[in-house]
């Protein structure tokens, strides 16, 4: 890909694969490391991306595959950790009054506790407003897989936050 053509589509999704950066990533630095890495990724393409189509289908798919090296070489080295979500700044704008703030951050740190399959298909669906089958496309595996994430990571919800409230 050409640095040019990066530039448009950046200018095209850019605002949209930023903010998906920082759901997955849960932290603005890791958030840029993201970002930074996909657009370093798209410029190392030898050949044109065809990606008119599902732009942000691919660019959600890459920044997914960079969240998860970044997590598998994070496991490697448990002293540096992305996994420690920083809430508060997420929850800061999202919520209106103090109790919608503890409601909000309450979701937020359950939702940070799912096992990483739960975590991606509840940012791409309800964070990110993708549809099951955009999701389906987005992580490589079939609709019927991200429902049943997508129920399972309910119910794993409901239970965790039911525990919270003990």
């Amino acid at each position: 890909m050409t640095k040019n053509e990066l530039e448009m589509l950046l200018d095209e999704q850019g605002q949209s694969l930023s903010a998906f950066c920082y759901t997955i990533g849960k932290s603005r630095d890791a958030a840029e490391e993201i970002f930074q890495e996909v657009c370093l990724r798209l410029l190392r393409k030898k050949t044109a991306v065809r990606i008119e189509k599902n732009a942000a289908s691919y660019l959600y798919r890459t920044a997914l595959n960079v969240y998860r090296d970044m997590c598998r070489k994070a496991a490697r080295r448990p002293e540096i950790s992305i996994e420690d979500a920083d809430a508060v700044e997420y929850v800061s704008a999202v919520a209106k009054t103090e109790d919608e703030y503890a409601e909000y951050e309450a979701l937020y740190r359950a939702i940070g506790r799912l096992p990483l399959r739960y975590r991606e298909v509840i940012h791409l669906v309800y964070f990110r407003s993708i549809s099951v089958s955009g999701a389906a496309s987005v992580l490589g595996v079939p609709e019927g897989t991200v429902k049943s994430r997508l129920h399972k990571a309910r119910q794993l919800l409901k239970k965790e936050l039911e525990n919270e409230d003990q």
